[in-house]
């Protein structure tokens, strides 16, 4: 009792409504456990079920062709309610495949992280003017592209990406604010090459007041790569790129004491950890 009590807690109910569908489920999640922060990525499998739309919890996620499949791929936030949540599927024929998935906590490290001096602000106005620029680039980001630019699994930004400055979803203590960073910092020489993660389509090259020398590309299908504290740009607006092609170089414009990348993914506007997209997101057993 105790063992299917445990299967149905990890699973989920799920409900088919329209037509029938075969005996297994149209729908399969290729991550069996989510954490805040994490993305949620299924296949359709059902040949003959064409997605119309997916949501999470009646927000809109993202459904895409890909290599003769559906894929459906999912933002959770970082502060993400824990607890079952609502997955939805409507398919063209008028069929709707819903699933009660678990999103669980996630441990984020909290730091004392005072503001320097040569920024010249204090906690209260970093935290405001971090909540506009928040804004101005979510006016970018809003904008979903609905074909893909991508033909392989996506990567990181660094010929050497292992030194981690800063986590995703840390919580920095700073003058009684608390501000959660939304991206990895990865240390690195100033000069060191910044590359694109995947195919795409440049939607900002330029300076930023908040996050100095940036560049946002455009992978299609709500997801956007954001690479920033660049010491130099190597894009223009417009341009496409393609996986490995360098877009910038290491520095640490804008608001940073050190020379580093912040590369931040954003799904939908919502983001996630950088590291477990790359992760989870395998749209192919091996890349050419």
């Amino acid at each position: 009792m105790n063992k299917f009590i445990f299967i149905f807690s990890f699973l989920g109910a799920v409900l088919f409504a329209g037509r029938a569908f075969a005996a297994e489920p149209p729908v399969i999640f290729s991550n069996a456990l989510l954490f805040q922060g994490d993305i949620l990525v299924a296949v359709v499998s059902d040949k003959n079920a064409v997605p119309a739309s997916a949501s999470l919890d009646n927000r809109d996620i993202s459904v895409f062709n890909y290599d003769n499949s559906y894929r459906i791929v999912g933002a959770i936030q970082a502060n993400e309610r824990v607890g079952y949540h609502d997955f939805s599927v409507k398919f063209a024929d008028g069929a709707v495949f819903q699933k009660k998935i678990y999103i669980r906590a996630r441990k984020f490290p909290v730091v004392d992280l005072g503001v320097p001096e040569k920024l010249g602000v204090t906690a209260e106005e970093l935290a405001r003017n971090l909540e506009k620029e928040k804004s101005d680039l979510n006016s970018i980001v809003a904008v979903k592209t609905a074909n893909i630019f991508f033909s392989r699994n996506f990567g990181l930004p660094l010929a050497n990406n292992s030194r981690i400055a800063a986590p995703y979803g840390e919580i920095r203590k700073s003058g009684g604010q608390l501000i959660r960073h939304l991206g990895v910092d990865f240390g690195a020489p100033k000069g060191s090459a910044v590359a694109a993660i995947n195919d795409g389509i440049v939607k900002k090259a330029g300076d930023d007041p908040i996050y100095g020398n940036t560049v946002i590309v455009d992978h299609g299908a709500g997801i956007f790569s954001l690479y920033m504290h660049l010491d130099s740009i190597k894009a223009k607006v417009g341009q496409p790129v393609k996986y490995g092609q360098v877009v910038g170089t290491v520095g640490e414009t804008g608001y940073a004491t050190g020379s580093h990348l912040h590369l931040s993914i954003k799904i939908n506007t919502v983001s996630v950890d950088p590291i477990r997209f790359v992760k989870i997101l395998k749209l192919r057993s091996s890349t050419p």
